[in-house]
Protein backbone atom coordinates (compact mmCIF):
# COMPACT_ATOMS: atom_id res chain seq x y z
CA UNK A 1 0.00 0.00 0.00
CA UNK A 2 1.31 3.40 -1.12
CA UNK A 3 1.51 6.33 1.97
CA UNK A 4 0.06 9.07 2.24
CA UNK A 5 3.72 11.23 2.03
CA UNK A 6 4.70 9.19 -1.09
CA UNK A 7 1.18 9.66 -3.02
CA UNK A 8 1.59 13.84 -1.95
CA UNK A 9 4.59 13.70 -3.40
CA UNK A 10 3.38 12.14 -6.40
CA UNK A 11 0.66 14.47 -6.93
CA UNK A 12 2.86 17.34 -6.70
CA UNK A 13 5.19 15.94 -9.50
CA UNK A 14 2.18 14.84 -11.85
CA UNK A 15 0.84 18.22 -10.98
CA UNK A 16 4.22 20.09 -12.16
CA UNK A 17 3.98 18.07 -15.35
CA UNK A 18 0.49 18.87 -16.33
CA UNK A 19 1.00 22.58 -15.79
CA UNK A 20 4.36 22.62 -17.66
CA UNK A 21 2.88 20.76 -20.57
CA UNK A 22 -0.43 23.38 -20.39
CA UNK A 23 1.74 26.46 -20.26
CA UNK A 24 4.08 24.82 -22.87
CA UNK A 25 1.00 23.93 -25.36
CA UNK A 26 -0.52 27.66 -24.58
CA UNK A 27 2.33 29.09 -25.35
CA UNK A 28 3.15 27.27 -28.54
CA UNK A 29 -0.31 26.76 -30.26
CA UNK A 30 -2.40 29.45 -28.18
CA UNK A 31 -5.62 27.73 -28.35
CA UNK A 32 -7.61 31.34 -28.63
CA UNK A 33 -5.10 34.36 -30.30
CA UNK A 34 -4.43 37.30 -28.50
CA UNK A 35 -3.49 38.02 -24.96
CA UNK A 36 -5.87 35.17 -23.17
CA UNK A 37 -4.01 32.24 -24.11
CA UNK A 38 -0.53 34.28 -23.56
CA UNK A 39 -1.45 35.02 -20.18
CA UNK A 40 -2.74 31.27 -19.64
CA UNK A 41 0.34 29.91 -20.78
CA UNK A 42 2.77 32.58 -17.99
CA UNK A 43 0.33 31.50 -15.26
CA UNK A 44 0.57 28.35 -15.77
CA UNK A 45 4.31 28.29 -16.25
CA UNK A 46 4.28 30.50 -12.48
CA UNK A 47 2.09 27.62 -11.16
CA UNK A 48 4.78 24.86 -12.54
CA UNK A 49 7.30 27.16 -10.24
CA UNK A 50 5.53 27.78 -7.33
CA UNK A 51 4.64 24.08 -6.99
CA UNK A 52 8.40 23.08 -7.49
CA UNK A 53 9.11 25.09 -4.78
CA UNK A 54 6.26 23.58 -2.98
CA UNK A 55 7.31 19.96 -3.99
CA UNK A 56 10.94 20.99 -2.49
CA UNK A 57 10.00 22.58 0.81
CA UNK A 58 7.70 19.14 1.34
CA UNK A 59 9.87 16.79 0.53
CA UNK A 60 12.59 18.55 2.92
CA UNK A 61 9.94 17.88 5.68
CA UNK A 62 9.02 14.82 4.97
CA UNK A 63 12.88 13.92 5.00
CA UNK A 64 12.99 15.29 8.68
CA UNK A 65 9.80 13.49 9.83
Amino acid sequence: MIGIKTFHLFFIGLSILLTGWYSYFEITTPSNPGNLSTFLGFTSLLSMILLSYYGYSVYNKFKNL
